[in-house]
């Protein structure tokens, strides 16, 4: 550095460019960190999301499976009434009741799954409705997000 003044001001000029440079590249790093950690947490919450929607169509393939065969069950109870062995209505009465029990939680799952797949149902009337959708298409009535 010289005495000379043109010097010293040339220095402090390059002085705050470089300030101003390190401070752009912090906050464009930090911009950089702010992005990539949103986008691990959105590609987590997908990942989360489609496990749930993996589960619950293993569920309901295993709810229909067992409906089927407790329907099957009381086919051939119904079917040996039929060829003279009477079955015992009450048997038959349960496996109904459990299969009632079966179709509710089937239901459940159903609908869940239409929630995770982003349908909204109406409370008012039970029409899905598209994700973006503020009223009901069916009765007009305001959709919940809840």
């Amino acid at each position: 550095m010289t005495t000379d003044g043109g010097m010293d001001m040339e220095f402090i000029w390059e002085k705050k460019g470089w300030n101003r440079l390190l401070r752009r590249t912090r906050d464009a790093a930090l911009d950089v960190s702010e992005a990539a950690r949103s986008g691990a947490e959105l590609a987590g919450q997908r990942a989360g999301d489609a496990l749930a929607c993996a589960k619950l169509n293993q569920a309901v393939s295993d709810l229909q499976e067992e409906i089927d065969l407790q329907m099957q069950a009381v086919g051939e109870l119904i079917y040996a009434t039929h060829r003279g062995t009477p079955s015992d209505s009450q048997a038959v009465q349960e496996i109904l009741e459990y299969v009632d029990g079966l179709y509710e939680e089937l239901e459940g799952h159903q609908q869940q799954l239409k929630l995770l797949r982003g349908l909204l149902l109406c409370g008012a009337c039970g029409a899905e409705n598209g994700g973006g959708n503020v009223y009901c298409h069916n009765c007009g009535q305001p959709l919940s997000r809840a």
